[in-house]
Formats: C-alpha cells, sequence, structure tokens
C-alpha cells in the first residue's frame, strides 16, 4: 500500500512538472490562454473520441497478448481498464519505467509467470517501436529533403538506434537475453524502488525471450500477428489526426505531413528525460512543422497537446480511481465483519 501510495506521489509530481512545462511555453511564446481554451466542441469531442479509440487499440492489444501468451484470462473490458490505468502512469512518470511495471504487476496478481508478465508488458513497447520508427526514419528523411539537417540527423538516428536495439533483443541468445533483462530490471529498481520486491521476481528462471518474443511477432500465417500489428498502427497514427484536425484550422496541411510531425515530437518525447516527454513532445512537433512544413504556430501546438495528452490524462485518471475504488471495496467486502467470522474469535 505504501508503495502504491509512493508511486501515485511520483505521477503526481510529473503530473505538475508537466503542466509547468505548458504553463512555461504559453507565457515564453505569448501564447493567448483565451485562444487556447476556446476550443471548438465539435474539434472536443473529436478529440475525446479518438482518446477513446486509442485507449481501446492498446486495451485489444494487451487483450491480444494476455489471450495468446499468458496462462491467465482477462476480458477485453478488464484489459482495456488495465490499458487505461497504465497509461496514466506512461503519461505522468519518465517513459519505459511505470506503465510496463504496472501491467506487469497485475498480471502477476492474477497468477502470471513473473517473467512471462513482464515479456507481455514490453512486447507492446517493442510493437511500438517496430510500428513508429520506421515513420520517424520517414519524418527524417522528409526534414533531410527540405534540408533542415539537424532536425533529419535527430530523427534518423534515434529510431536507428531503436530499431538496432530491438532487433538485438529478438535475436540474442537465451544467456545474454537474460542478462539483458536483469540489467534493465536493475534500472528499474534504481528509478522505481516502489517496484523493488516485484521486479526482484523477475530475475527468476523463465521463459526464454528468443522463443517468446520471435514466434510472438514474426510468426506467419497467424492471425495475432495481425492483429496486434493493427492495433499498434492504430495507437500511432491516432495522435496525428488530430494534429491534422487542429492544423487544418489554421492552414492547408496534407495528413502525411500530420503523421511526420507527430512522429518528430513523439521520437523526442519518448526519450526517458521528462515524465510524459513534457517539453520534449511539443518542442519535436513544433520544429518539424515551422522549420519543414512552414506552420509557425506554438497555439496551434500547445491545443494539440491539450487534446491528446491532457484529454487522455483526464480518461485515465478517471479509470484508475474507478480501478482503485473498485479495489478498495473487494478488498473490504472479503473482511471479516463480525467477531464470530475470525478464526479463534467468538
Amino acid at each position: 500500500m505504501s508503495g502504491g501510495r509512493h508511486l501515485l506521489k511520483r505521477s503526481l509530481a510529473g503530473l505538475v512538472f508537466s503542466i509547468g512545462i505548458t504553463f512555461l511555453i504559453i507565457m515564453l511564446f505569448n501564447i493567448p490562454l483565451a485562444t487556447v481554451l476556446s476550443i471548438r466542441p465539435s474539434l472536443l469531442l473529436l478529440s475525446m473520441g479518438l482518446c477513446l479509440a486509442r485507449l481501446l487499440a492498446q486495451g485489444l492489444r494487451f487483450h491480444l497478448l494476455v489471450r495468446h501468451y499468458s496462462t491467465t484470462s482477462m476480458s477485453m473490458g478488464e484489459a482495456f481498464m488495465v490499458r487505461g490505468v497504465s497509461e496514466f502512469f506512461a503519461l505522468t512518470t519518465i517513459p519505459f519505467m511505470a506503465d510496463e511495471a504496472v501491467r506487469a504487476w497485475i498480471l502477476m496478481e492474477r497468477g502470471e509467470n513473473p517473467v512471462v508478465a513482464l515479456w507481455i508488458a514490453f512486447v507492446e513497447l517493442i510493437l511500438d517501436v517496430l510500428v513508429a520508427a520506421p515513420i520517424a526514419l520517414l519524418s527524417g528523411f522528409a526534414a533531410m529533403s527540405h534540408g533542415v539537417i539537424s532536425v533529419a540527423m535527430v530523427l534518423v538516428t534515434i529510431p536507428a538506434l531503436q530499431l538496432i536495439l530491438v532487433t538485438a533483443l529478438l535475436t540474442q541468445s537465451r544467456h545474454r537475453g537474460l542478462a539483458r533483462l536483469n540489467r534493465l530490471i536493475s534500472r528499474i529498481e534504481g528509478r522505481l524502488p516502489v517496484f523493488g520486491g516485484v521486479l526482484n521476481m523477475f530475475k527468476q528462471p523463465g521463459p526464454d525471450p528468443q522463443g517468446f518474443l520471435k514466434p510472438l511477432i514474426f510468426s506467419r500465417g497467424k492471425s495475432i500477428s495481425a492483429g496486434l500489428l493493427s492495433a499498434t498502427v492504430v495507437v500511432m497514427l491516432i495522435p496525428a489526426v488530430t494534429l491534422y484536425a487542429v492544423f487544418s484550422s489554421y492552414t492547408a496541411i496534407r495528413f502525411v505531413d500530420a503523421i511526420y510531425a507527430f512522429h518528430a515530437g513523439n521520437t523526442l518525447g519518448v526519450l526517458p528525460v521528462t515524465a510524459g516527454g513534457a517539453g520534449l513532445t511539443e518542442a519535436g512537433v513544433y520544429l518539424f512543422s515551422s522549420r519543414v512544413l512552414g506552420v509557425y504556430s506554438w497555439t496551434a501546438v500547445i491545443l494539440w497537446r491539450i487534446l491528446t495528452y491532457y484529454l487522455t490524462l483526464l480518461v485515465s485518471g478517471a479509470m484508475l480511481t474507478y480501478y482503485v475504488l473498485k479495489r478498495l471495496r473487494t478488498h473490504f467486502n472479503k473482511l471479516p465483519r463480525h467477531a464470530s467470522e475470525v478464526p479463534g474469535l467468538k
């Protein structure tokens, strides 16, 4: 219980930091706050629908992974709830730290082997890289074609390194795979001691990472692979749809350019530097949109951030509250209500 409170405090601190970064950008670039907050109802409704659709796609992906690669069972509704809960921590903590651990912990609570639980959680991260990195590379090439070499170098280097790391992870031997897993666990423990006791359990012998991951992602003739990749494509394109809708209110823009601009921001935002990619995501989107697309509007970038990041925070925060209250109610319902129900007491 104390560990959960500690993690929540970290998340709330990350949320405050993200809000502070947003207000700092607003003040530095003299963005009219009234303009940012005067969101058209149609745009707000569209963004809410896209937010829910993205969470549903993440829930579907998690559901497919649990259904086909876990010994536990989880309905689509439960998977949707778990993904919403973990998304709150993804948005308020350093990337690649807490949200994967939350999903793994929930699976372990249901009786899953710790190593399998961790790999299932991190497979989603691997799928994100396999889909997002090639798009980010294309955005880098687009920047290069416009002569924006500095932006292009960043957008080519980071996703290329991500693809190299994922490829190495998928092709390494069992022994090296477990050694890398242990080093990863040690890093997470150092950043999130709240999960120290739980993560130590992942160091026990378990399934061969190569035997688990490679067939999962690259098996041919299996509908599960197509389903996982399709859900990931949806997850990686929906924020670009919102960006396209926002930018279209300011200037004519192609949808493919909105995709490139989003992934320019996403490439910087996923760096484990700030909570939820605060500041880095906005900087990446603005740099690409201004220097490559010629769209010089911090107002549009901040509006997009509100309609994606903060709107998702509200939804996932509500889901986290519901999940916690439901767990507390279940816990208290299991407690003895009378002394006669307690063994040894009459």
